[in-house]
């Protein structure tokens, strides 16, 4: 590893981390490391957080009451040519409810008129996201943006009495991931007092040796393990021993029964997170009441929806909608999340007294399971279709043992061509006696499609 090449892209990098750093690249156990990344924070951003971790702690010391945030409304209706026209005949101070909800429809088709016109492009950071819908956008983000998930993250281990250690001796945590392909990196954290982390991929063809899993976990100590349930439970099944401080699991649906077998295995608190790419981190579980949510940041508006855009009561399940937020790059009016939940804005015994969300079951982890035994993670498929520029939509679903089926939006016919291309990639990863159809007639309805849908798993639960 070129030592100059360390903190390329983090600005304030201080030269006394890269003892730490290399520590863990050059470790005996580590991965095989595939990329170099960094955090780009650079002063500005910096202070920028720090304001926002304040007056985030400020908020949640008070009686929260949850109201839209007109003056930011008012300044992107101004700024937005998508949002002018959407907001152009609207008086946002009195008829917020009037104002038409947004999609990732909207996002897919309009980003360009979607972003500000004010916004330095210099910073931007692009991050390609297909959610569970498998509606693919390129959503943009700010390094200040995604730095506030340091502040909450921290309060939401805070609230299950978890304080992290901020300096460069430590590392504050590593992701896990269990992916045929993905990112491993290590970096250092300018917002956590330049503490190592890690993303490492637990699959056994991202190591030189499997047994090092463990071994470099506790040769490092993380303090928390971050990644979502798929990853923690193949960890769990493959038997890597570590205990830290939580567990901090997001993208996917936990379930009770995977929670409580994580928290029993691991010995350590599980903080469920729910954040979606567009939105940024949403809701915490309650440490009190788990089944429960709280709304996470204090510059967003949560709302349930129903179909026809009109809130729904305290004991009805809604789309929910987002308002607010601080990605300067993607802002939010009323967008629709495409997930269903209860919005409880009653106090609540613990000490967040931000209004509170029961999900319902919609990104729940679903796996393929081949005639082998083997056990594929369809993010590995979804990889292979989404950098095909010809792909629009995808749902993917497995039929059998012995066979899937891939529903697609194509920016034309598919064509024999195309075909070909898809079903060579596939086969990397589906091996042996498998049979793969192609169709290019994936509903486009306005309907919320599963990405990944496991026939042989829903009909075992029926019998």
């Amino acid at each position: 590893m070129n030592k100059s090449s360390l903190f390329l892209y983090t600005p304030l990098a201080k030269p006394s981390w890269e003892k730490n750093l290399l520590e863990m690249l050059e470790s005996p156990f580590a991965p095989i490391w595939n990329g170099t990344v960094g955090d780009r924070i650079d002063r500005k951003c910096f202070t920028f957080v720090r304001r926002f971790e304040r007056e985030l702690r400020r908020q949640k010391s008070k009686i929260y009451h949850q109201i839209p945030n007109s003056s930011y409304i008012r300044k992107i209706k101004f700024s937005s040519i998508f949002y002018y026209n959407l907001l152009k005949d609207i008086d946002i101070h009195s008829e917020f409810h009037s104002i038409p909800t947004t999609t990732r429809k909207d996002f897919s088709a309009s980003i360009a008129s979607i972003v500000p016109i004010d916004q330095n492009l210099n910073s931007i950071v692009i991050n390609p996201t297909s959610g569970t819908t498998g509606e693919p956008i390129l959503a943009p983000n700010h390094p200040s943006a995604i730095g506030c998930y340091v502040p909450l993250i921290e309060f939401s281990l805070n609230q299950y009495g978890v304080n992290l250690t901020k300096s460069q001796e430590s590392t504050i945590a590593i992701q896990l991931c269990y992916q045929k392909q993905t990112l491993v990196y290590a970096t250092s954290h300018s917002l956590s007092g330049g503490a190592r982390f890690a993303k490492i991929n637990i699959d056994d063809g991202a190591w030189r040796d499997p047994k090092h899993k463990q071994l470099f976990l506790h040769a490092m100590k993380p303090e928390i393990l971050t990644g979502d349930p798929y990853a923690f439970e193949g960890a769990m099944k493959m038997g890597i021993q570590y205990k830290p401080k939580a567990i901090h699991s997001t993208a996917l649906e936990l379930t009770d029964n995977l929670k409580s077998k994580l928290s029993e295995y691991f010995e350590c608190p599980v903080v469920n997170f729910y954040s979606l790419n567009e939105t940024g981190p949403i809701a915490y579980s309650c440490p009190i009441h788990p089944e429960w949510m709280h709304i996470l940041p204090h510059d967003i508006f949560v709302e349930t929806l129903d179909e026809k855009g009109y809130p729904t009561t305290k004991d009805e399940f809604g789309e929910i909608t987002i308002t607010g937020g601080r990605n300067p790059f993607l802002p939010l009016i009323r967008y629709r999340t495409g997930d269903f939940g209860i919005l409880n804005t009653e106090p609540c015994s613990c000490n967040d007294s931000f209004p509170r969300l029961k999900l319902l079951s919609g990104r729940k982890p679903v796996y393929f399971k081949l005639k082998s035994g083997e056990t594929i993670n369809p993010i590995d498929l979804a990889r292979i279709l989404r950098k095909l520029p010809e792909i629009y939509q995808f749902q993917i679903v497995q039929k059998s043992l012995e066979k899937f089926l891939i529903n697609l939006s194509c920016s034309d016919e598919l064509r024999f061509a195309l075909q070909n291309k898809i079903l060579t990639e596939l086969r990397t990863i589906l091996v042996g006696d498998i049979q793969i159809e192609l169709k290019d007639k994936l509903p486009l309805d306005g309907k919320k499609n599963r990405m990944f849908v496991n026939e042989c798993e829903e009909k075992e639960k029926l019998l």
